[in-house]
């Protein structure tokens, strides 16, 4: 797995998780609604064994991180996208979804999921729709589908 780069006005996004701030994200993290009670060694755990979206700072702190579950080929989980709010407000949340969902690394997957309770228009933006309609739960589920590219 490489260590791929973006910038963009001094922040950057990094997938070296040797960068990854563990104390600054499992706070980020555990002040969350979808993962105040998960255990701290559980949460990095997760993070460490998926593709990590590390947000860092001018200065080269954390500021923020998203992470894809996947298998790099045919399916994503998107999950934990959080920009600290001292940085929000400058459009760096979707930076890191565009960034996330046009990493070279995840071209081949045609399928792409989350879970929301509040995100879902800024997911939408992006070709998200809800898998179901029928109960409050199903519209928390949001797919991305893409277009599967011809076989060489």
């Amino acid at each position: 797995m490489s260590n791929a780069e973006w910038v963009r006005r001094g922040f950057e996004i990094s997938l070296d998780k040797e960068r990854l701030d563990r104390e600054a994200i499992t706070k980020m993290l555990k002040a969350t609604y979808w993962a105040h009670d998960v255990p701290e060694t559980a949460l990095w755990d997760s993070i460490m064994n998926s593709r990590a979206y590390g947000l860092f700072s001018p200065e080269g702190e954390q500021a923020g991180i998203g992470r894809m579950v996947t298998d790099l080929s045919r399916f994503a989980w998107m999950s934990d996208v959080y920009v600290l709010p001292v940085h929000r407000g400058q459009g760096l949340g979707e930076w890191l979804i565009h960034t996330m969902l046009n990493d070279p690394a995840m071209a081949g997957v045609r399928r792409i999921m989350l879970s929301t309770h509040d995100a879902q228009d800024l997911y939408k933006r992006f070709g998200f729709e809800a898998v179901a309609d029928d109960n409050e739960e199903a519209r928390q589920m949001m797919q991305l589908q893409r277009a599967a590219e011809e076989e060489e």
